[in-house]
C-alpha cells in the first residue's frame, strides 16, 4: 500500500473517530458514511483474517499468490465455522456499502447461525483479526485494530444508553469469557485475561485480569 492509501486510511479512521465520540450531535447517515469509510475492503480483509488465521493454526499462511490465497480462503471456510462467520461478516460490510438491500440481514444471520459470531453494523474490524472459535459478540462504535484475537464467550460492547463501544489496539488478545464494555481504550499488545471484565481504558503491553480488571505484573 503507498504512502497516500495510507494517509488516506488514517484520515477515514480519524472522521470515524470524531464522529463516533460525537455520535448524539452527528445524523444517523453521516455516522453511516463515516463508519464506512474506515472499513477495510473486502478482498485485502478476508485475505488478512486468513493469514492470521493459518497462522495460529499453524498452518501455510504465506500465500504465494492470489490463487493461493482464494484456495487457503475457501479450505479455512470450509475446515472452520468462526472464519466462515468472519466472511461472512466481511460479505455484510461489503453488501451495506454498496446499498445492497436484504442480504445483509442474510448473511448477519448465516454468521450467527455457523459461527455464533455477531458483530454489529457500527463496528470496525480492521483487517487481519482472528476468531479462534464462536460465541462471539462484538457490538456498538466499537473498533479493533490488525491482529486482535478474540477468544470464545466473549462479550465487546456497550453500556446501557452509551453508543459508543471500545477501541481494542494492535495485537490485543481477549481471553475467552472475558467481557470488555463501553468506551474505554485499550492499547496495543494487552493480554486481557479469561473472564476478566474490562470497564476502564487499559495502557499499551499491559496485562489484566479479574473483574473489575485489573494490571498484574
Amino acid at each position: 500500500m503507498g504512502a497516500s492509501s495510507t494517509a488516506n486510511r488514517t484520515r477515514s479512521r480519524s472522521r470515524w473517530a470524531t464522529s463516533a465520540r460525537s455520535a448524539p450531535a452527528v445524523d444517523e447517515e453521516r455516522l453511516r458514511s463515516a463508519i464506512e469509510a474506515s472499513q477495510p475492503r473486502f478482498g485485502a480483509a478476508v485475505v488478512a483474517d486468513a493469514e492470521i488465521t493459518a497462522r495460529y493454526r499453524g498452518e501455510h499462511h504465506e500465500f504465494r499468490s492470489r490463487l493461493d490465497a482464494a484456495v487457503q480462503v475457501v479450505r479455512l471456510a470450509w475446515v472452520t465455522e468462526a472464519f466462515f462467520a468472519q466472511v461472512c461478516y466481511r460479505a455484510k460490510v461489503a453488501c451495506r456499502a454498496r446499498r445492497i438491500p436484504v442480504l445483509p440481514a442474510l448473511l448477519h444471520h448465516l454468521s450467527v447461525v455457523t459461527g455464533q459470531v455477531a458483530i454489529g453494523d457500527r463496528a470496525v474490524l480492521d483487517a487481519g483479526i482472528y476468531l479462534p472459535h464462536g460465541q462471539v459478540v462484538i457490538d456498538g462504535l466499537t473498533h479493533l485494530e490488525s491482529g486482535v484475537v478474540v477468544r470464545p464467550f466473549v462479550t465487546i460492547g456497550l453500556v446501557d444508553g452509551q453508543p459508543i463501544g471500545p477501541h481494542l489496539g494492535a495485537r490485543t488478545k481477549v481471553g475467552t469469557g472475558a467481557k470488555v464494555f463501553g468506551p474505554v481504550v485499550v492499547g496495543a499488545d494487552v493480554q486481557i485475561g479469561a473472564n476478566a471484565v474490562v470497564n476502564a481504558d487499559v495502557a499499551e503491553g499491559a496485562t489484566v485480569v479479574g473483574a473489575p480488571a485489573r494490571p498484574v505484573r
